[in-house]
């Protein structure tokens, strides 16, 4: 796995981890995690912020489906704007890849953690809406000596996933053949976005008149409270699939590849 060190190989091993060890983040680790927080936090108009040793946070889930659960991602941000949930899902999203490149398991929380008490622990002014789990995966030192292939196998296994197709619902069979390599890596990366619930609500589809990709919210998949969340991860992960290109905000946002 230290072989591998770009955004795409994130992609493919990073899976949703509900079970941690006990052993802190170290300071080297949160160092470096904070460093790629600062200009996250530029470009997004975001406050993340990493918060360490705090498992009085996610002591209501103590027998749920959280163990050792005591470090995150505070998602600050204005409350009621449907952009900032997407930049949140975005930004937030390549802080994940970056943790997963470091050997460190992540899962994307919502009301799984005691909100009160988490803004304890941080600065929060317009208002906090999401979060992050993080911290070392259970085993985590045999989680790191296995393959990159192996942690590939475990991501592409660990859950169920939308087919291509759905992905690609508003497309015919022959649109989709045509598409470019680029669009079709694309959606094969967002295939393996997180998304709440797993309900992966966002579509893609391809123009050929101008070469744009576009995201869409699938409103059938009943998520409207996260949707734009998940719309956010979708194109992150979309993008760094795709190569070099960038995305309008938005629900039918278009993707230009460059």
């Amino acid at each position: 796995m230290t072989e591998h060190t770009q955004l795409i190989d994130a992609v493919n091993i990073r899976t949703a981890v509900r079970t941690y060890d006990d052993e802190p983040i170290d300071d080297d680790t949160a160092r470096q995690l904070e460093m790629a927080l600062q200009p996250i936090n530029l470009l997004g108009d975001l406050n993340i912020q990493l918060v360490r040793n705090q498992p009085k946070v996610f002591e209501a889930n103590a027998s749920g489906h959280l163990t050792n659960a005591a470090n995150y991602l505070a998602i600050v941000g204005p409350k009621n704007d449907e952009e900032a949930r997407e930049r949140a899902g975005f930004y937030a999203e390549r802080l994940v890849l970056t943790a997963t490149l470091r050997g460190l398991g992540t899962l994307w929380v919502a009301g799984s953690w005691d909100k009160d008490e988490a803004a304890k622990h941080c600065r929060v002014a317009s208002g906090q809406e999401l979060g992050v789990v993080i911290g070392h995966p259970k085993n985590h030192l045999e989680y790191r000596a296995k393959s990159y292939e192996d942690l590939c196998e475990a991501q592409r296994t660990h859950r169920p996933t939308k087919s291509y197709e759905q992905f690609t619902a508003t497309m015919g069979d022959e649109e989709r053949d045509s598409a470019p390599a680029w669009f079709k890596a694309g959606v094969e990366a967002a295939m393996k976005a997180p998304s709440a619930m797993n309900r992966q609500p966002i579509m893609f589809s391809y123009n050929p008149a101008d070469d744009t990709a576009a995201a869409h919210i699938d409103t059938t998949a009943g998520d409207e409270h996260h949707a734009m969340n998940d719309m956010g991860i979708a194109k992150l992960h979309f993008q760094i699939g795709a190569g070099q290109g960038q995305w309008a905000w938005g629900d039918g946002g278009l993707f230009i590849h460059k």
